[in-house]
């Protein structure tokens, strides 16, 4: 899989992770050398795992491997302190439960033995944040990238990868052959000179990535500058598969029918969607029986916060085109499209209901919408299914549109978790671009990463 949490990224995370778990290693030492205890090292370290455990979990929750907080000190020591103030938060309640003795089976010594090395953790939590910096600047862990074209693609790489500077990735500069980029600076990065002065280039500047995305095929292409740098163990790849590989999404402007077609990616086994399908019967038939309380609960709430029916159904487009009906908890007045008709909501939607606002924060409100994956008409992970009053406005507009339906839709998906819910026409673009990468590196082990990603979602009430 090439999506993007499996490039330069996740080898920051593997080290951030690395010296978090040295931390505890030495948290653990620490406490058991210095403080006067009964309890012996092995119980320590025992309480240290335990700890860890619990905290890279805190961690994740709080963004301290996030994409944009990943080497930004100030942020990272701001959200360790959330975390540390959850984990206080639950030791004190532990602490308090063991004393009225309502922790039956609890292991014995565990809070004495946590504690020190969870507060010993958090001092030597910034240490080793200031290590991570210092060794993450490295230059075995990033790289040189050389983008060969100043065309529309080549400019939205730079952004691109100016937006995830964490990654490790920067773009020393541009190759043109326009004569009017010569001397100038394209998105903030210098045109270093022409195309047939690659070598030359690549050599001084140090290139370990050279990304071509010409304008043209008709344009000077340094086929045999490119082989020869290729083969000194420069990487050479195209434009569109890099600015994927980055992004986590297809490149759609002056996309072509030959690239879907030829491309890597977009096949279905049969084996995949047996198992896909299994999963969903498993997953659909025991999260309705874990959730009925929950639903009951909504429905209360929703019944006394405001007047109308607990549901509400609406018509959807499926695998091949196929209607069905979708129910979902009902977060909006009961005349909300008496005036409009079919329209897009908005994260400040005057029409969402008290309770229906944090329904959509929490994702609770696509709770019955698992009746429909039980019945097979929806996946746990798919696009979104959407509503056929729009398909053939939006296909008009963006032709490849209607590619979304060669698939279940999905109660989440990967523009859910990225993009989150669609208010715009310029919204769909970033969500189709979205899709349409699912789509191509559709697999298991990406779904699973989805409905973790939606799991911390639900949790922290990002919904909207």
């Amino acid at each position: 899989m090439r999506y993007y949490l499996l490039n330069l990224y996740i080898g920051r995370v593997a080290l951030a992770a690395a010296i978090d778990t040295l931390c505890f290693v030495a948290a653990a030492a620490i406490a058991w050398l210095t403080l006067t205890s009964p309890f012996t090292f092995s119980e320590y370290a025992t309480a240290a795992g335990l700890a860890a455990i619990a905290n890279f979990v805190l961690l994740y929750y709080t963004d301290c491997y996030g994409l944009t907080v990943l080497g930004n000190t100030p942020r990272t020591l701001k959200n360790f302190a959330a975390a540390f103030g959850v984990a206080a938060a639950a030791v004190l309640a532990a602490y308090m439960l063991e004393r009225f003795h309502l922790l039956s089976g609890f292991p014995s010594g565990m809070l004495e033995t946590s504690a020190p090395v969870a507060l010993i953790y958090a001092l030597l939590f910034p240490f080793g944040r200031i290590s991570f910096v210092v060794l993450s600047s490295q230059p075995w862990l990033g790289q040189n990238v050389l983008i060969v074209g100043a065309s529309d693609l080549g400019r939205e790489i730079a952004r691109s990868v100016h937006l995830r500077r964490n990654l490790g990735t920067q773009v020393v500069g541009f190759l043109s052959d326009d004569p009017e980029d010569q001397g100038t600076w394209i998105e903030g990065y210098p045109v270093l000179g022409r195309v047939h002065e690659i070598e030359k280039v690549v050599t001084r500047a140090e290139i370990d990535r050279v990304v071509v995305a010409s304008k043209r095929r008709d344009e000077h292409f340094p086929a045999e500058a490119l082989l020869q740098a290729k083969l000194t163990g420069i990487k050479v790849e195209s434009g569109v598969a890099f600015y994927e590989r980055v992004t986590g999404r297809i490149y759609l402007r002056e996309l072509r029918p030959s690239y879907l077609i030829f491309s890597e990616g977009f096949r279905r086994g049969r084996i995949a969607d047996v198992t896909r399908r299994a999963l969903d019967i498993a997953v659909s038939s025991i999260g309705l029986l874990l959730v009925a309380p929950i639903l009951g609960l909504c429905s209360l709430a929703i019944r006394l916060d405001s007047p109308g029916p607990v549901f509400f159904t609406q018509y959807r487009l499926g695998a091949g085109g196929r209607l069905f009906r979708v129910r979902k908890l009902r977060s909006m007045r009961i005349d909300a499209e008496e005036d409009t008709g079919a329209v897009w909501s908005s994260s400040d939607d005057d029409r969402i209901t008290r309770v229906g606002g944090l329904l959509r924060k929490s994702r609770l409100d696509e709770i019955p919408q698992l009746w429909n994956v039980f019945r097979g008409e929806m996946s746990l992970v798919g696009p979104r299914p959407e509503r056929p009053e729009f398909v053939d406005m939006l296909t008009e507009r963006y032709p490849y549109f209607r590619l979304r339906l060669a698939v279940k839709p999905g109660v989440t998906g990967w523009a859910q978790i990225r993009y989150g819910y669609v208010n715009d026409i310029l919204g769909v673009e970033d969500k189709l671009a979205l899709d349409l990468y699912y789509m191509k590196y559709r697999s298991l082990t990406m779904d699973l990463l989805i409905l973790w990603k939606t799991l911390k979602t639900v949790v922290l009430l990002r919904g909207v």
